[in-house]
């Protein structure tokens, strides 16, 4: 099994009539868009059930939702051994990419005009406004979509099931997470002790510490175990799925407070495993509640933990996996 899916990969177990397990962890996740997916040794985990949902439309048989999974053994053993506790407390950390470089591609659109441009940051604030549900794609008109497209020039594989105006969709989406991140950063540094872990230009942002890069698997599980509050802020291409740093942070015991994701409603429970946030003035409130309350937020940071290790293990997970494709 892989993480994310190969086409060309793919075509090799189909030549030779062996099962491929792909799990994806990225969305969006543009190779799914193969026609390869309808093979029937190709067998796809999406984390995103929203996207699962959509891939079997295509009518592709073996696709299935299954959440991401953290190593809990592994990380509770480096949380509780780590001698370096000391240098990751913060008030409030963010850990995440903040897209202002070459990633944010909305900005490298040329010949947009006035008209266009304050129409799309109208359709974004507005998206902005709701947490855990997606706008976009109803809120642009398809006269409006085919102007854009007239803009831009997308060079795609031509055996992606894939059109340009899913692709400008994620473009968008990417955009408003770009807006969003930087925005809710600049609000928390002005009332709370805020640090970014990040590798992203953060000089718009004067009251955030940026701490720089973290190793995935040696320093990140210390760092959410030992920041009083972790926040998440779900790129918005994931429309309903659990990001995995919402796992990783509660994996690790760390306290989480997220934006209101549907799966993360449906596994977790409000207020006593993790917290969520519904909108700006609530972020606020419930940041400078649980600084206050430090034995309830342990509480629900233990609660977390326990859940992520008893549901979200990767040993269930390869149960699953390997349950549904040698059954």
């Amino acid at each position: 099994p892989l993480m994310n899916y190969l086409p060309v990969l793919a075509k090799i177990s189909f030549k030779r009539r062996l099962a491929y397990i792909a799990w994806i962890s990225d969305s969006p996740n543009y190779t799914t868009y193969s026609e390869m997916i309808h093979s029937p040794y190709s067998y796809i985990f999406h984390f995103d059930r929203s996207e699962a949902e959509n891939l079997k439309r295509t009518g592709a048989r073996n696709i299935y939702h299954l959440p991401l999974a953290v190593n809990t053994r592994r990380v509770k053993q480096l949380t509780e051994s780590s001698a370096v506790q000391n240098a990751y407390k913060a008030d409030v950390s963010f850990l995440g990419n903040l897209y202002q470089d070459e990633y944010n591609f909305f900005e490298q659109i040329k010949g947009l005009t006035a008209y266009q441009r304050g129409f799309i940051d109208a359709v974004l604030r507005a998206q902005l406004q709701f947490q855990g549900c997606d706008l976009l794609e109803e809120a642009i008109p398809k006269p409006f979509m085919s102007e854009l497209l007239g803009l831009v020039k997308f060079n795609l594989d031509s055996e992606l099931m894939l059109s340009d105006e899913k692709v400008m969709l994620g473009i968008l989406r990417k955009n408003a997470t770009v807006i969003e991140r930087k925005e809710i950063l600049e609000l928390l540094s002005e009332h709370f002790q805020t640090v970014l872990y990040s590798q992203s230009d953060s000089s718009m942002l004067p009251l955030v510490e940026n701490r720089g890069y973290l190793d995935y698997s040696t320093q990140m599980p210390v760092m959410f175990n030992q920041s009083s509050i972790n926040i998440n802020i779900t790129l918005r291409c994931i429309l309903s799925g659990i990001s995995l740093r919402a796992l990783d942070i509660m994996g690790a015991g760390g306290f989480l407070l997220s934006n209101y994701q549907p799966e993360l409603a449906e596994f977790f429970e409000d207020g006593k495993e993790m917290v969520m946030f519904y909108d700006r003035k609530d972020l606020l409130e419930k940041t400078r509640y649980y600084l206050l309350h430090d034995d309830e937020r342990r509480e629900i940071a233990a609660n977390g933990r326990k859940k992520v290790e008893e549901l979200f293990d990767y040993s269930y997970a390869w149960e699953r996996i390997f349950g549904e494709v040698f059954k």
